[in-house]
């Protein structure tokens, strides 16, 4: 499966993890089932290297927002500031909604700002989805 993403919205992402790398950040992904919009920086309430938990008050105020564009909070992205892409097995323990989509964002390195990667949780894992990077 694909899920089509503005650039604008994995450059934000890419800078959130930069700014906040050697923590995770975290933020909300606005859109719909196969179309990401934008994306939400949010505060990492869990601060530290291998957590996060996105503030509930942030979450609901990005809820009603998207709703009231016909939209939905169909994701969250983090960062893995020290890891791979892959989801990891906090990610695993800590996922709760089938169907709900998560971007990695990947550690910068030697003049690269990063990567990203899409998953869907399926309930026992995560589905890899190709990103496809729109412009803007």
């Amino acid at each position: 499966m694909r899920l089509r993403i503005p650039a604008v919205a994995v450059e934000a992402i890419l800078a959130h993890a930069a700014e906040t790398a050697p923590d995770e950040c975290c933020g909300l992904l606005v859109g719909t089932r196969d179309r990401i919009r934008r994306a939400v920086r949010t505060r990492n309430i869990r601060s530290g290297r291998d957590r996060y938990l996105v503030d509930p008050a942030e979450h609901f105020a990005a809820r009603r927002a998207a709703r009231a564009e016909g939209l939905a909070v169909v994701g969250a992205y983090h960062s893995h500031p020290r890891g791979s892409l892959q989801p990891s097995a906090v990610d695993l323990a800590e996922a709760f909604e089938i169907g709900f989509m998560y971007v990695i964002a990947g550690p910068a390195s030697a003049g690269c700002r990063g990567d990203v990667a899409g998953y869907r949780f399926t309930g026992p894992g995560f589905e890899a989805l190709g990103l496809e990077i729109e412009p803007d």
